[in-house]
């Protein structure tokens, strides 16, 4: 009969076993600068996410124009009270922001890095991750105005996904 060494033998499966735990992959300094030069594009997002991007872009260029924003993002968005929530969480996050956001020409298919966060922001609003959420403005945004963000993305998703 063999003999087995005491770490051998059958997974644990409780719930309180030990995990091994997991390591990222090295990253290198060339690697990470061509990351950082790629910036991130519509498609790595969902289109809830795209258009509310979009619709910031809308409003920036409204404001550009001197041009009340409300009346186009309702029209482009077939609804008063999407437009209405999109330009709360533009407001709102215009409030908490450390300074001014940057957003991209509607056209760009790629995203600023501000635009990027917004469009996590939604994702994990619509996944109900508030941690995530969290954990994505950690460091960048204030913690006493996490909830507040959390909230108006919850909503101007909900608006949106109500809209026509």
């Amino acid at each position: 009969m063999p003999i087995t060494k005491p770490h051998e033998g059958p997974p644990m499966h409780r719930p309180n076993s030990f995990k091994p735990a997991v390591f990222p992959t090295r990253v290198t300094r060339a690697g990470l600068l061509e990351a950082l030069r790629r910036p991130p594009v519509a498609s790595q997002f969902s289109a809830p996410a795209m258009t509310l991007v979009l619709s910031i872009r809308l409003m920036a260029s409204c404001v550009k124009e001197q041009r009340d924003p409300l009346a186009d993002l309702a029209c482009r968005l077939g609804s008063i009270a999407a437009a209405k929530a999109v330009l709360d969480f533009a407001q709102g996050c215009a409030r908490a922001w450390p300074e001014t956001a940057a957003v991209n020409r509607p056209c760009c298919h790629a995203l600023t890095p501000d635009e990027a966060v917004f469009a996590q922001m939604v994702e994990a609003a619509a996944a109900a991750d508030r941690a995530a959420f969290a954990a994505l403005l950690d460091g960048f945004v204030r913690c006493e105005r996490h909830e507040r963000l959390y909230l108006l993305s919850q909503e101007a998703l909900a608006a949106l996904a109500a809209a026509p």
